[in-house]
């Protein structure tokens, strides 16, 4: 099965992307998917639901998990909360632990399964919550220093060793990110497995195993991620019409994107759309 796969693309004056919700439809489930870059959720008040790989956890107020790259993950919301949402761009990351995230080490928090979570670390997740929806300049640079002081505070507590076979190349994450980059850009236009490989210079043989092998599913079971992901995004956060939403998605027809919207989340985009539209998403950025 070819879970979505998600983009994190960074707050247009921060370093991450960051982001708070609440939910008030207890039916409502983000399904499994996964992305390059790490993930914490904070619960600010509320509950929430979360499927990691295959364990299920219960988070309350006050609860933090941290999500690894490439873990399988999904979230519901079992009745009204406030989420905090911060999400580290792989490159990002990288950069500022000179290569050694995700080569070295993985992040290792999860208060639900242990009550490891200090003082200092719900301080600094308190401070950017209280940032929400602020835009001055020194908002920013307060939000761009507590999000420093996390991730130093991340670093020091709340890491493991990723054991050898787990260890991921460097090149091999730049090259990743360079072309899940390029993909972003132009999945809405048509794209093939030999125009991609071709723009990176690549046979198409050997650009195909690569591909299939670190991002564990096809070119075109990626693409088909891609282009659902915006037309979700669509359903709910416009009044589009569907057709307008397939083909601003990317899909070649409305019944491409139906077939592939049905295969994934086991609805019609219809009814998806009128279960959800209403859920509240706070963006917390400028």
């Amino acid at each position: 099965m070819a879970y979505l796969h998600e983009m994190i693309e960074s707050s247009s004056q921060l370093p991450v992307k960051m982001f708070a919700f609440s939910s008030n439809n207890p039916k409502r489930v983000i399904p499994k998917h996964w992305h390059l870059s790490s993930e914490l959720l904070y619960c600010i008040s509320g509950s929430l639901i979360i499927w990691d790989e295959s364990d299920k956890y219960v988070m309350h107020s006050g609860d933090v998990i941290l999500v690894n790259p490439n873990e399988i993950h999904s979230t519901q919301s079992p009745d009204h909360n406030h989420i905090l949402v911060i999400q580290f761009p792989m490159d990002f990351l990288q950069k500022v632990t000179s290569g050694k995230y995700y080569e070295l080490f993985e992040f290792d928090l999860n208060t639900v399964k242990s009550r490891n979570s200090t003082d200092d670390l719900l301080v600094i997740l308190n401070r950017l919550v209280a940032l929400a929806n602020q835009y001055t300049i020194i908002d920013n640079l307060t939000a761009t220093a507590n999000i420093y002081a996390l991730l130093a505070l991340l670093c020091r507590n709340y890491i493991s060793q990723l054991p050898i076979e787990k260890r991921h190349n460097n090149a091999d994450l730049t090259l990743l990110g360079n072309i899940t980059g390029y993909i972003q850009l132009h999945f809405r236009e048509r794209l093939t497995l030999p125009m991609v490989a071709a723009q990176f210079g690549y046979s198409v043989s050997y650009f195909s195993k690569f591909f299939a092998k670190r991002m564990n599913l096809t070119l075109s079971e990626y693409l088909q991620q891609l282009r659902l992901n915006t037309a979700n995004e669509l359903l709910l956060h416009s009044d589009d019409t569907l057709t307008n939403i397939a083909y601003n998605s990317g899909f070649s027809s409305y019944r491409n994107f139906y077939n592939a919207f049905l295969e994934n989340y086991q609805v019609s985009p219809t009814k998806y759309r009128q279960q959800y539209q209403h859920d509240k998403i706070l963006h917390v950025e400028p």
